[in-house]
């Protein structure tokens, strides 16, 4: 379907762009919707048809803008990092343009390539690269017409898996995210690329309209485990013969889910006492529960002999809706654990699916017997605290002495990996940005913050997913053992504006997926780097309506009333959205996988259904006949 002057529509955030593109990150309104009708409603049994192919791209998660009979990304290739714009018709390159060489990430997930999805406006192109740089481009040849740095010209400080954030484009103005002390965000002339505001962080004394369950302070500030020597040696924890497990930790957590098969499992906690606030027993004392199986009184130094000792607890338990889960309640000071090993048991049991998660960490490590063990995640509340450890020759790609945010006395980004919205509320226009530590609302004017809200962000700032604004309320959420906010803003009697908590909810824990509301239910994966589960739950409420293991953790959109999911393992389905239970209406398998998860979004646009994988672009035709 292409443009005509009746099917035009002004879209304040994209410029002029036919009703069926998608000028931008999440589409024309920048909500993952689309208002193109003429859609199949079911899908043959192998799926649609492919219209066409591309291979080659080059490495990279960034998914495909459409506009103007054009399709633009993103991608590293030949160690450049390129913009690249492509037909529409049969995926022809019709240009490329490099931004300089490629950033060189130091963690191995999504380090093929750039994640960010062009913004189309007014005929020119806005990007971010992974190490920060944002460029205009003409975008019928792929000039740059201005390019700065949001680390060099701002101070910013790049996230541990790089700036990924999309630009908005809204007015005159370009939206960005450089997380520095004096520049959380920016706004720049999208003609020239000059600096219209910068936004001032807020310090936790000034922090504007915060609520924050669960956050306010009561809990006695955590100090790291006992220091490394100036050698950089492990800390002596004795015990075990993997001192790293029992190193970083999560405490003041109310519970622990993860998704398992139903099964009988032996499930592994890691305990030993690191800090330094814990001088004797009784001091911290808790209960824990594993699926029914309660330990009550448990005391970490009465149990383990004194500090710094390595227990293990083992528990049997018996999952029979799909999710295991452990819960924890303070008596005595707030819990603490360092690592949960979740082991299947029974004659048939594989082995090869047990899950190890560390509590406290940002990244996957192997232990001296070669098990890998994920990043913290599934926890419920509580903060982390990562420690100091000696990584230089253990586990590959893992730097000495660095914490989760680059190590201990540097600078901690403020940026995540969200991609800020424009709202309207009681006239007052907005940007809000979900940071590494809050939900935000930022004055389109001046870049003032107008509220926070901080219970959505995770402890390790790895904020993922874009913020929800409909139907009276904001909804931000991310994984890693949190869950999901919705706020309501309010003003006060002097005009304040307020982000007043609706509710709160850990069945949400969307990782970068997404999620999407239709007809008062709100869509998405829970879960985190270990799967999840397709959930509905009611929007105002919070209320959880289904959960369905068809459905797999992935990225959606919404487009003539049906929801595309692309899940992580590469599979692509259509659902049909009800409040009452998972409706299938097609699943098929791309050609082609990679071996890396399958993070780019889908896009619809033009009666065309885009699945990015690396380097292999594909176009199916969804278009009715």
């Amino acid at each position: 379907m292409k443009c005509s002057l009746i099917g035009t529509l002004i879209i304040a955030s994209a410029g002029i762009a036919c009703a069926s593109d998608w000028p931008q990150w999440q589409g024309p309104e920048r909500n993952a919707q689309s208002a193109e009708t003429g859609l199949l409603q079911q899908w043959p049994e192998a799926g649609p048809p492919l219209a066409w192919r591309v291979d080659g791209l080059g490495g990279g998660d960034s998914a495909p803008a459409v506009a103007a009979g054009k399709l633009f990304g993103m991608s590293n290739r030949d160690g450049q990092e390129i913009v690249w714009a492509r037909s529409e018709d049969n995926g022809g390159e019709i240009w490329v343009t490099s931004l300089g060489e490629a950033a060189d990430q130091r963690v191995p997930q999504s380090k093929e390539g750039p994640g960010c999805t062009p913004s189309f406006n007014d005929d020119q192109l806005y990007v971010i690269g992974m190490s920060g740089r944002i460029a205009c481009l003409d975008a019928s040849d792929g000039r740059i017409i201005w390019q700065r740095s949001l680390v060099d010209d701002f101070g910013g400080v790049a996230p541990m898996w790089s700036f990924r954030e999309s630009p908005l484009v809204d007015g005159d103005q370009v939206i960005c995210t450089p997380g520095a002390a004096d520049a959380l965000m920016v706004a720049l002339d999208k003609r020239t690329g000059e600096t219209i505001w910068k936004t001032k962080p807020p310090t936790a004394a000034s922090a504007p309209g915060d609520t924050a369950p669960g956050r306010s302070g009561d809990e006695p500030r955590r100090q790291p485990p006992p220091r490394a020597s100036s050698e950089g040696s492990t800390p002596t924890i004795t015990g075990s013969k993997n001192p790293e497990l029992f190193v970083s930790e999560h405490w003041g957590m109310t519970a622990f889910s993860y998704v398992v098969p139903n099964g009988k499992y032996l499930v592994k906690l890691y305990f030993a006492e690191t800090y330094n606030g814990i001088t004797d027993e009784g001091q911290r004392v808790f209960t824990f529960d594993v699926e029914g199986h309660e330990t009550t009184d448990f005391d970490i130094w009465k149990k383990a002999g004194g500090p710094r000792k390595a227990i293990v607890e083992s528990v049997p338990a018996v999952v029979d809706d799909g999710e295991l889960n452990i819960t924890f309640k303070q008596q005595v000071q707030s819990p603490a654990i360092k690592a949960i090993e979740i082991i299947p048991q029974g004659d048939d049991a594989d082995q090869s699916s047990i899950v190890r998660v560390k509590a406290g960490e940002s990244n996957p490590f192997k232990d001296s017997d070669g098990n890998t063990w994920l990043a913290d995640q599934g926890f419920t509340g509580g903060g982390t605290s990562p420690g100091f450890i000696n990584r230089s020759g253990g586990s590959p790609g893992r730097s000495g002495g660095r914490g989760r945010f680059g190590g201990f006395g540097g600078p901690r980004p403020g940026a995540a990996y969200s991609s800020a919205i424009a709202i309207e509320w009681e006239g007052i226009r907005q940007y809000v940005q979900f940071t590494a530590n809050a939900l935000v609302g930022v004055s389109t004017t001046d870049g003032e913050i107008l509220w926070q809200y901080s219970a959505p962000a995770n402890a390790m700032g790895i904020n993922c997913s874009t913020p929800i604004f409909q139907d009276g309320l904001l909804f931000a959420a991310s994984a890693y053992g949190t869950g999901g906010g919705a706020v309501k803003l309010t003003k006060d009697p002097n005009g304040k504006i307020n982000a007043e908590e609706a509710y709160f909810t850990s069945r949400m824990q969307n990782h970068h997926g997404g999620m999407i509301v239709v007809d008062g239910c709100l869509y998405g994966a829970n879960g985190g780097n270990g799967g999840g589960i397709m959930t509905c739950m009611d929007f105002q409420t919070g209320e959880t309506l289904w959960r369905d293991r068809e459905g797999p953790k992935g990225s959606l959109l919404l487009a003539d009333g049906r929801l595309y999911l692309r899940g992580e393992e590469g599979e692509i389905l259509l659902l049909e959205p009800s409040s009452d239970q998972f409706i299938e209406r097609g699943r098929f398998d791309q050609p082609d996988r990679s071996d890396v998860p399958a993070w780019a979004h889908p896009i619809v646009a033009n009666g065309k259904l885009y699945i990015r994988d690396q380097g292999l672009l594909l176009c199916y035709d969804v278009s009715k006949k």
